[in-house]
């Protein structure tokens, strides 16, 4: 009996040692984390995570940074803990506590390749490039089998021109998770920028049958078929990113531009009058507008509706000249527009159409 109440004092000694050591080192917070084993401690996490979920929700932001916290500290490799807290961090204009809190995660936790790779994601939400890509790495090289760090080493390499180290990471990514749209533009934009068009189309049309809504991708597509001369299929995908986002002025710009060498100058006149709306301070756009008016004026037959656009296009070119009064061009249009007096209108007279552009 006496040797069974030793081993009981011993166990009881041991087990006070190591809960005043958990209170020691990380108060009530690591005395539950050293009680619990992995299952609770997963269930415990996620529960933080949702309460969490619930305090953003009410905009006690802080209590919520609190919840996420714990939740990526008792289940450091849960990309979605990470992603909340993260963005908890960037809305709340807090990256510089944010990157101080992973590099103590990182400390405590050196092998884990998740943290490397959210920590590698706030350097580039502050534009540190060079410091985000040496935390993916040291992600790819902790975790090869997880995609997110390598997908991310291709937008970075992409960003800073290393096409070849990008198209090896999108390929590596591509490989582990097929059908990812940001990987299959991200290997569309590197054989755009190379004149390889026929593999720049296949990985765009791949991208937004994922994600349609990704317009760099459709934009440079758009291009692709302008090159090719292949005008509906440029002109569907112009027409496709004025309806998802009726100010994206490259695309009216261009869709604008087609119209004019198509001679369909009354949907040129439309578009440009949209653009001027967008880009109120662009002598080109102004110009443009005054000349699709003229042209288009002289393709009606009631004077009543000539002389309407031909005063409209007068002011065009006004406002072409107050925005650039050097303007050689516009300053010959006014001349020829503007009546003598209110009796003496000048007849009409051709004008010859100074289209910008690259056609």
């Amino acid at each position: 009996m006496k040797r069974v109440s030793n081993r009981r004092r011993g166990w009881v000694k041991w087990t006070v040692i190591g809960l005043a050591c958990a209170l020691l080192l990380g108060g009530v917070g690591a005395l539950t984390l050293w009680s619990r084993d992995d299952g609770s401690l997963k269930a415990a996490a996620e529960s933080a995570f949702q309460q969490g979920v619930d305090l953003n929700k009410q905009q006690q932001f802080d209590q919520a940074l609190e919840q996420f916290s714990r939740a990526v500290t008792w289940s450091p490799e849960t990309h979605r803990y990470h992603q909340s807290l993260v963005m908890t961090f960037v809305a709340l204009r807090r990256g510089p506590e944010a990157i101080q809190f992973y590099k103590a995660l990182i400390a405590r936790n050196p092998k884990s390749g998740v943290g490397h790779y959210w920590l590698g994601r706030l350097y580039m939400e502050r534009q540190s490039l060079d410091d985000a890509a040496k935390e993916f790495e040291e992600a790819r090289r902790l975790a090869p089998k997880d995609e997110h760090a390598i997908i991310s080493l291709g937008h970075i390499y992409l960003r800073q021109g290393k096409e070849d180290e990008a198209l090896a990471a999108y390929k590596q990514a591509n490989e582990l998770t097929p059908r990812v749209a940001a990987v299959h533009a991200g290997l569309g934009t590197i054989y755009f920028h190379r004149k390889e068009d026929d593999k720049a189309e296949t990985e765009y049309n791949d991208a937004l049958m994922i994600d349609p809504s990704l317009s760099e991708a459709r934009y440079n597509l758009s291009l692709i078929y302008e090159r090719r001369k292949e005008w509906d299929k440029a002109v569907k995908q112009w027409k496709q990113l004025l309806e998802d986002d009726p100010n994206e002025s490259q695309a009216r710009e261009r869709l604008a531009r087609y119209y004019m060498t198509a001679g369909q100058y009354g949907d040129a006149v439309d578009e440009y009058t949209m653009l001027s709306e967008v880009r109120q301070a662009s002598p080109e756009v102004f110009l443009a507008l005054g000349e699709a008016q003229i042209l288009y004026a002289a393709t009606l037959t009631d004077a009543g509706q000539q002389r309407h656009l031909k005063d409209a296009a007068l002011e065009s070119f006004q406002r072409t000249l107050e925005l650039e009064p050097s303007n050689a061009q516009a300053r010959k249009y006014v001349d020829q527009l503007t009546p003598k007096s209110s009796h003496d209108r000048p007849a009409a007279t051709p004008f010859h159409s100074h289209q910008g552009g690259d056609q």
